[in-house]
């Protein structure tokens, strides 16, 4: 890349004139987007299907083990309750 600046140049600021750059180097070159052949590409992609994946399947598991684990630990508390005032009352013989 050409280091020496014009008068125009001059003008705008370092990062607008990276901006500017960029820009320009992407809309003459007519790319749009990252190569697809970077490895960043690949972990991007990977990691997302990863994220899509625990979504659709990891969430709703977990919302159901979590209700029933506290059904059943109702149940259990229910049974505990009826067994001691079961044995606070007087045997009948």
């Amino acid at each position: 890349m050409n280091n020496t600046l014009t008068k125009w140049d001059v003008l705008i600021s370092g990062e607008s004139r990276m901006l500017w750059t960029f820009l320009v180097s992407t809309i003459l070159k007519g790319r749009y987007g990252p190569n697809m052949n970077d490895p960043g590409a690949l972990f991007f992609v990977l990691m997302a299907g990863l994220a899509g994946t625990m979504t659709l399947i990891y969430f709703p598991v977990r919302l159901f083990l979590t209700a029933t684990a506290r059904s059943r630990r109702l149940k259990l508390l229910q049974r505990i309750r009826k067994l001691r005032d079961e044995l606070g009352q007087p045997l009948e013989s």
